[in-house]
């Protein structure tokens, strides 16, 4: 039987890729609630902690990806804790 790939086997600039994409949806959510129906808005901000998870794995390679994902991490922690989440990494 076959091995499963390991998590880390995708390339940093497709996980990134994801995480942006993700983070573009969550932020809209949480800064444009009354555009979204009750369910979806509690969907889309539950999936905070799947993007924690996302961005853990990203191991950037270049220094656009580095520049990129602390830009990222940065934007995510600002909107987080003007919303009184606590993420669990620190600002880059």
């Amino acid at each position: 039987m076959a091995q499963p790939r390991l998590a880390q086997a995708e390339p940093a600039a497709r996980l990134l890729e994801r995480a942006e994409s993700r983070w573009a949806l969550i932020r809209d959510a949480l800064r444009n609630p009354e555009g979204w129906d009750d369910l979806d808005w509690q969907g889309e901000v539950a999936e905070l902690g799947a993007l924690y998870t996302l961005l853990g794995r990203i191991r950037p390679a270049t220094p656009e990806e580095e520049e990129r994902m602390g830009r990222l991490l940065r934007e995510i922690r600002e909107l987080a804790l003007e919303f009184g989440f606590n993420p669990p990494f620190r600002g880059a």
